[in-house]
């Protein structure tokens, strides 16, 4: 972008310029036009109080793709402060913009969206957001991609961002400091001109349509993706579908690795889980909502049921999950049907066919308002350890509402008892991820947690869903 110049009082003064440091030594001062509220500086602090959504702009100061780096504090309870991007029609009030907004809000929220003309919530995510404390914000722009990081110290390379995602509505526009609902004070921000690295051959989202409940299975230098069938939706009648990948990006369909005639049941094929034991391979999914398990010698199949019927007791339903434990020790986990859809777990038998009825016990069941959306849910468990600590990773509402999600519940036991993460769910439907909750987790070769889940998008009449892949982080 040229410089502009502004004509000021009868001389020329620059617009401002890529890279940007704002100095808050003074207040007001030039390139800074406010919009509302009272603003002061004190020991390089600029702070805004009253107003309706006040904005300081960076007035004449043009943005392409850009890293803005800023610190921020919202002060007092239910208090945002944030930053308005690609920007214009910039007035006094609190929708007086068109543009991004990125905020975070005491009370634990951070929060994506944009004015164009009417407020469109892109994404919103519960985080720990403390009022009177100070959070670093890196916000990375680059066409229509948009990562923001949000931390209470400084972000680096190893930084996970909270939004990683694309709107194309904006193409460019001003810069703006802003508060909602209260007092907010910013420090040390800086802008500079971006271009992100250039990537390695990798994925892009959906890595393969037509399935849905994922779980992936590594073998040898082959991955196996086991997935729901949806394009037979609702009755899935055929049986479980194979994909195959030497590198999580490239998929080959292989069509049904189990089949209709080879197992108990006659319809809803759903949500396979599959592990291996001395060379056997065992394939664990629903058929009419009841909880089936067939064997191969190959992960590739075909894979049938020596005695065509379900795992006992009937109060096992659906989405079978199979965890090992570092003792050797196989649990089973699955949904049953009582106060909605309940999460239940216990020790699977050596035989892998059975359970230890005895051992059977309620690990969570949909007690919060997120899983109750439509239906109250808790389903499609997934077991996870890490340096001790046991993740049950679980979905949350009916997956035909847009409010189904994913959550997860920490432990010392693979039995619980549980507790839920005070900032569920962990992930959920924007306006560029559907659906995003029924999923299966596969470690890597580089050590890296991968999760593949399912997305979900609603048109024609018909549910499409399609296998996706991202990136999981245990917090530290």
């Amino acid at each position: 972008y040229a410089p502009l110049v502004v004509m000021t009082a009868g001389f020329a003064v620059a617009a401002p310029a890529l890279p940007f440091k704002a100095d808050f030594s003074t207040f007001p001062a030039t390139p800074w036009k406010t919009q509302g509220g009272e603003w002061s500086v004190s020991d390089d602090v600029l702070k805004v109080t009253g107003g309706s959504g006040p904005k300081a702009v960076i007035d004449g100061l043009g943005t392409g793709d850009f890293q803005l780096e800023v610190e921020l504090r919202p002060e007092g309870d239910n208090a945002q402060a944030g930053v308005v991007f690609r920007g214009s029609d910039f007035g006094d009030g609190i929708d007086a913009f068109r543009g991004y907004y990125v905020g975070i809000k005491a009370g634990n929220l951070v929060l994506w969206g944009a004015n164009d003309p009417k407020w469109r919530a892109i994404a919103v995510r519960p985080v720990q957001v403390m009022a009177n404390t100070w959070y670093h914000m890196r916000l990375r722009v680059a066409g229509n991609n948009v990562k923001l990081y949000v931390d209470d110290k400084p972000i680096t390379d190893d930084t996970w961002p909270i939004f990683d995602g694309i709107d194309p509505a904006l193409a460019k526009g001003g810069i703006a400091l802003r508060a909602v609902d209260g007092t907010a004070s910013f420090r040390n921000l800086r802008i500079a001109a971006y271009s992100p690295a250039a990537l390695s051959k990798s994925y892009t989202n959906p890595v393969n349509g037509g399935a849905a409940d994922p779980m992936v299975f590594r073998h040898g230098d082959k991955y196996f993706a086991y997935t729901t069938y949806s394009p037979d939706f609702p009755t899935m009648p055929r049986g479980i579908r194979l994909y195959t990948s030497s590198n999580l990006v490239e998929w080959k369909d292989e069509g049904f690795v189990l089949k209709n005639e080879d197992s108990w049941g006659d319809s809803r094929f759903w949500a396979p889980d599959l592990k291996e034991k001395d060379g056997t391979f065992y394939l664990y999914y629903a058929a009419d909502e009841r909880m089936c398990v067939a064997t191969a010698k190959s992960p590739m199949g075909p894979f049938k049921q020596e005695k065509q019927q379900p795992i006992e007791p009937a109060s096992i339903r659906i989405d079978g999950h199979i965890f090992e434990d570092d003792d050797g020790q196989r649990y089973f986990y699955y949904v049953t049907f009582g106060d909605g859809n309940e999460i239940w777990g216990g020790k699977l038998n050596d035989d892998m066919v059975s359970v230890d009825q005895s051992s059977l016990k309620l690990m969570v069941k949909p007690d919060q308002p997120w899983e109750r959306h439509k239906w109250a849910v808790t389903e499609g468990a997934e077991m996870l350890k890490h340096k001790g600590t046991y993740y049950l990773t679980y979905s949350g509402s009916h997956f035909e509402s847009p409010e189904y999600a994913m959550g997860y519940a920490t432990s010392d036991s693979p039995l619980g008892p549980w507790k839920k993460f005070e900032f569920n769910p962990v992930m959920k439907s924007t306006e560029f991820a559907h659906g995003t909750a029924h999923h299966g987790c596969e470690v890597t070769v580089i050590r890296r947690r991968v999760d593949q889940f399912s997305s979900k998008r609603n048109g024609f009449g018909r549910i499409e869903r399609s296998v996706c892949r991202r990136a999981l982080a245990y917090p530290e």
